[in-house]
């Protein structure tokens, strides 16, 4: 009995250290609706807005694009072409805080009307995004990401360990 207390009380101390204000958590429950916002004006700075100045992104090609105005120019090309008329919407969302100003956010999303290379339309899609926020004075900003493409069907389980 004594070792259940204990065990409830180093989970409840532990899960202190990590506690968020309300205003902190709501900030980052919005932040893929601001990004998908960003996202509909088909401007790459404004997407560009949410980031630091050194964020380390990811993109669904697999891409890797170091720090604001890489970001900023890749995603206005992408906008200004292929994406232009692309529609993304925010699905889902879980916040995990890793200390008080950092915290994991992970999001699925849904897209129609983008383009392929060739030019023609691709089939409606989805996918996750997986950032890393962290706030610096009253502000949260994205100092990593990687956006990847779901599969249409669900995961395969993994086998049970023996």
């Amino acid at each position: 009995m004594l070792r259940c207390i204990l065990a409830a009380v180093a989970l409840f101390i532990a899960g202190s250290v990590h506690a968020q204000s309300a205003s902190d958590r709501a900030v980052l429950e919005a932040l893929p609706t601001k990004y998908t916002q960003a996202w509909a004006t088909h401007d790459g700075g404004k997407l560009a807005e949410l980031m630091s100045d050194n964020i380390d992104w990811i993109t669904v090609g697999g891409t890797w694009y170091r720090g604001k105005r890489d970001f900023e120019l890749y995603h206005s090309r992408l906008l200004a072409g292929r994406f232009h008329e692309a529609r993304m919407t925010a699905l889902e969302n879980k916040i995990d805080f890793i200390r008080p100003d950092l915290a994991f956010v992970r999001w699925s999303w849904r897209m129609e009307g983008d383009k392929n290379f060739d030019g023609t339309s691709r089939s409606p899609r989805v996918g996750i995004i997986t950032m890393v926020a962290e706030k610096k004075g009253d502000g949260w900003k994205i100092i990593a990401g990687q956006n990847t493409n779901g599969i249409p069907a669900p995961p395969t389980p993994l086998p049970e360990e023996e």
